[in-house]
């Protein structure tokens, strides 16, 4: 039986008692917190962000940035764990994410920003997975459940809390502190875990880790949004730098996939691809995450900018996504789980969130609090019910032995979602904006196109739930959703 006055004091291969698990999950959550927080925090800032520095039509790129970076690292320090240790690579994660939070802090224009909410994303990429992949470490199987609970529940207030926090920070003192209120909570959780984590040494460092598909996938990506948020916008569609970022993007491509067939560990293994299920499953997770991110962050946007609502009460608005998102997927789980059956989930929420955007699409100046809350929270439950099935359908799609790599995948997708949601609407929003005389009529036209053209791909992503075939889950993902099993790493 462990001693419970240190978690070092355990025998080898043994589980840390109560007491001292609690001691060590304290920084584990401290991180996981900000890591999350970091995802929403600067939603209702944008405003304030954009006008302080003069450049309101391209702060998207400060969420795009983060999330782009951040797709990719998450899969390469997974893998760096497990070949160096994870403590090392945990503490170089915070290190990371925490001289990004101090530049971004400092920033004196866009550009600088952007750049340093990228170096940001690249040490927060290796956080969530860590402290997931750190846990999995510590506690064996059997009771990992009530820890994962306790994880979950941490993210899902960080995700919550971050809008009201960004906008109670950009009103009562400066949208700059969003970014520093990182630091003082990363260096307690720094030290915390330098002092009392001690994990087993990796048993290998001869794997090897596809830095090179990590960069060619960040560089096609980058190029995909670049071109397609600046042509016909900043750049004309025959200009020379769109052509130049059309081709980046097809060379691109074709190097990945040539890396990725011969990389003895690829980032995203090809054969994966060879089911319908899962790239169906990758489809939905990346349009589902597009569409919650339009919401996210061009409601708090519009209330502020149309019906000049502080920040702090256009991320109260948030809320209500945020709330339906949690509350379907915590519902459908246990059906899903209790039947086998799933494919009527993302059927259900495709039509839910198409027509609440629909009815968001009608907003203007003198739309009521219901009317913007209703619809944002059954859009909320729709992108729910997409985000649980595509999850379990695309692991429940390839063998058990690649669950961890699919699951690995998915999120990788989930992250792109979010990206192209917040670069491509942008742009969207900017033209509008750009193509008309300033005035409130004109701001609300052009937020309700871009509400009105998320409508289109909640219709594709309808198409894509009908053409899914229900492949009954395996017993192995049975036990995964029953929380019985864990995911196995990767």
């Amino acid at each position: 039986m462990p001693v419970e006055t240190s978690p070092t004091d355990a025998p080898p291969g043994a589980a840390p008692s109560s007491r001292a698990m609690m001691i060590l999950m304290v920084p584990l959550m401290l991180v996981l917190f900000i890591s999350n927080l970091d995802q929403t925090i600067v939603a209702t800032a944008l405003p304030s962000i954009g006008k302080d520095l003069n450049d309101l039509s391209g702060s998207s790129w400060i969420v795009t940035a983060y999330l782009l970076t951040s797709a990719v690292t998450t899969l390469i320090f997974g893998k760096l764990g497990d070949m160096y240790g994870r403590k090392k690579i945990f503490q170089f994660s915070i290190a990371v994410f925490l001289i990004g939070s101090l530049l971004c802090g400092m920033a004196g224009n866009l550009t600088l920003l952007i750049f340093f909410r990228a170096l940001q994303g690249i040490g927060g990429g290796g956080l969530n997975s860590l402290v997931m992949a750190i846990t999995g470490d510590l506690v064996p199987a059997r009771q990992r459940a009530k820890y994962q609970a306790v994880t979950g529940m941490v993210a899902t207030l960080a995700l919550i809390a971050g809008p009201l926090l960004g906008g109670l920070f950009s009103d009562a003192l400066s949208w700059r502190w969003i970014f520093f209120i990182n630091l003082p909570i990363g260096v307690i959780a720094f030290l915390a875990v330098g002092a009392r984590l001690h994990l087993p040494r990796p048993k290998s460092t001869t794997g090897r880790v596809d830095i090179l598909g990590g960069l060619l996938a960040t560089v096609f990506t980058t190029a995909v949004l670049l071109f397609t948020t600046w042509g016909g916008n900043d750049h004309p569609w025959t200009s020379g730098i769109i052509l130049g970022l059309i081709a980046l993007s097809v060379i691109s491509l074709i190097v990945y996939i040539l890396v990725e067939r011969r990389a003895a560990e690829p980032i995203t293994p090809l054969h994966l691809f060879r089911s319908s299920i899962f790239n169906l499953a990758s489809a939905q997770f990346l349009i589902a995450t597009l569409v919650l991110f339009v919401g996210m962050l061009y409601v708090p946007m519009f209330l502020q900018t149309v019906q000049h609502k502080s920040a702090f009460t256009a991320g109260l608005f948030v809320i209500p996504l945020l709330v339906g998102l949690v509350a379907a997927a915590m519902i459908s789980g246990p059906f899903i789980t209790k039947t086998g059956r799933y494919k009527i989930y993302p059927v259900v929420g495709s039509v839910l969130t198409g027509v609440s955007m629909w009815f968001l699409s009608l907003a203007d100046q003198d739309t009521g609090a219901l009317g913007l809350i209703v619809p944002l929270l059954f859009a909320g439950a729709g992108i729910g019910f997409f985000v649980q099935v595509a999850l379990l359908a695309g692991q429940n799609a390839v063998d058990y032995k690649d669950l961890g790599v699919a699951t690995g995948a998915l999120n990788f997708f989930k992250s792109l979602g979010g990206a192209f949601g917040g670069a491509l609407f942008g742009a969207i929003l900017a033209s509008s904006l750009a193509s008309t005389t300033p005035s409130v009529a004109h701001s609300v036209d052009a937020f309700q196109t871009v509400f009105f053209w998320t409508v289109p791909f909640m219709a594709l992503a309808f198409v894509l739930s009908l053409a899914m075939k229900e492949k009954p889950l395996s017993e192995e993902m049975m036990q995964v959703a029953e929380g019985k099993v864990d995911v196995p790493e990767y």
